[in-house]
């Protein structure tokens, strides 16, 4: 199948280099797939898939890291790409991590785990539950690199990891009420230290609700298109493998199926028929282990999760929603040798959540001299933002550090042209402004974990959540939910 796996650095550099045939020139490859990735064709990002002298490569960027594999034959590009990002997860789940410093102190680790998930080339298994079996070395404790991608001209964003902010626990009592970020990057096979087992071995299991936003916008401020991608992703820690229940909204309606339990069209509307708010998804899918013999009854989902991280269910909601962000621009050019650019940005999202890392991006028209953003002056929140003007993007980004819901912001930027006729005909070429941002504790679709039960006892909690269980049947197991929205691809025309 495939004649070679291999992972670099974001410089190029090779960290795992494992070849299974004896048909590609090894030694050339990675020199060749990373100049042929970082020098692609008129400067755009390069394929998945390419070929280069009779050597196909296909590569995946996890972490800031490719993960790549070389062949010679007409394998099918989907399956390598499903396999690469397999290996990537179990590798993950194994060193706790995925970063450059993990994989050189697990180098050993990761090429034993690399052996047994393929052999001649052919996948064998990529469970992290089934390797715990064959897979002997011990992994050893590495740190996570964070913020080393630079976008907008300098502007370094801090990476969204799994967890990476603290995340609440459901249950009551004298329970911690935030996880470190170190109990989710662990090993499944950590051994466990000290008498809280902090170091790898706490009976937990993490879910994290992610949604990622495609909208773009009219000029008018209209919705153009919209979508939704989302999904549940869980990281295991459990012992004895119990079996969980975790439920959602029960005023959940899935494609046209369900359409009739909410009232017909009116449920399109964001309404049950009973007057209360309904989540309406386009369609989904499930992990392969959950038991959905109750899901269309009570919309709860019943499993024994396999060991580390998996998507428990992803699902797409096409159609308008709320946008989480509105940005209205106004251009006026109405002095000479100058275009007069305003931006007003208004956070739409409830008033107790704030977004973290808001960074808008304007092109200007590439003949102009010069733009020169200005901040309003006395504006809540003004020493949060800053606004600079790029010139090698052509570019003016406008950062914050935080953002309440409900608040406005206006940022004017100044752009100067060398005459007067440039500054009127280069008015179209303003724009289109670029959100990218990351939301905690929201979600746009409104869908909700209404409990996670961990063994067979009955459901209780405060909330109708079941307080810490373990073992097979829950006792002393901590759970957390966290729920967080971001762009993926979030455009405001002019």
């Amino acid at each position: 199948m495939i004649s070679q796996l291999f992972i670099l650095s974001p410089r190029g550099d090779v960290i795992i280099n494992k070849q299974f045939r004896l048909d590609v020139p090894v030694k050339i490859t990675t020199e060749v797939f990373f100049r042929t990735v970082k020098f692609w064709k008129d400067g755009d990002k390069a394929p998945a898939v390419f070929s280069e002298d009779g050597v196909n490569y296909v590569h995946v960027k996890v972490a800031g890291l490719f993960v790549a594999a070389t062949t010679r034959k007409n394998v099918s590009p989907s399956l390598v790409l499903e396999l690469l990002h397999r290996v990537a997860k179990v590798i993950k789940d194994y060193c706790g991590v995925l970063s450059e410093d993990a994989l050189r102190k697990n180098s050993i680790l990761a090429y034993e785990l690399i052996d047994e998930m393929l052999d001649h080339g052919y996948a064998q298994t990529t469970d992290t539950e089934t390797l715990k079996q064959r897979v002997f070395n011990e992994p050893i404790h590495a740190t996570e690199d964070v913020g080393k991608s630079s976008v907008g001209g300098g502007v370094t964003p801090k990476k969204y990891g799994f967890f990476s902010a603290s995340v609440g626990q459901f249950g009551s009592g004298g329970a911690p009420t935030s996880a470190k970020r170190s109990a989710v990057n662990r090993s499944v096979i950590a051994t466990p230290q000290g008498p809280d087992e902090s170091a790898g071995g706490r009976n937990e299991i993490f879910v994290d609700v992610v949604e990622k936003l495609n909208v773009t916008f009219a000029s008018d401020g209209s919705q153009v298109s919209s979508e939704i991608d989302g999904s549940i992703q869980v990281r295991n820690f459990l012992h004895d493998r119990p079996t969980i229940k975790l439920a959602l909204n029960e005023e959940l309606a899935i494609g046209g199926r369900d359409l009739g339990a909410f009232g017909g069209p009116g449920r399109y509307q964001g309404y049950s028929a009973g007057g209360g708010m309904a989540v309406l998804l386009d369609d989904c899918n499930f992990h392969e282990s959950a038991d959905l013999s109750q899901f269309d009854v009570d919309r709860t989902i019943s499993m024994t999760p396999p060991a580390g991280e998996f998507a428990l269910m992803n699902y797409r909601v096409a159609g308008e929603f709320d946008p989480p962000f509105r940005l209205q621009t106004v251009i006026d050019d109405g002095t000479p040798y100058r275009l007069q650019v305003t931006l007003m940005l208004k956070a739409e999202f409830p008033v107790r959540n704030t977004c973290t890392g808001l960074q808008v991006k304007f092109p200007v028209p590439r003949n102009c001299v010069n733009a020169h953003p200005t901040l309003e002056q006395g504006s809540v929140g003004s020493g949060q933002q800053h606004a600079a003007y790029t010139q090698a993007d052509r570019a003016v980004v406008w950062q914050f550090k935080k953002v309440k819901g409900q608040g406005e912001h206006v940022l004017t930027i100044n752009v100067s042209f060398p005459d007067e006729a440039s500054a009127r005909a280069s008015k179209k070429e303003c724009g289109p402004a670029t959100l990218s941002f990351t939301i905690p504790t929201y979600n746009a679709s409104r869908l909700q974990v209404r409990y996670l039960q961990i063994g067979g006892g009955p459901t209780g909690g405060a909330d109708g959540i079941a307080p810490g269980g373990g073992g097979k049947d829950g006792k002393g197991a901590h759970r957390w939910v966290r729920y967080v929205t971001k762009s993926s691809s979030y455009v405001c025309r002019v």
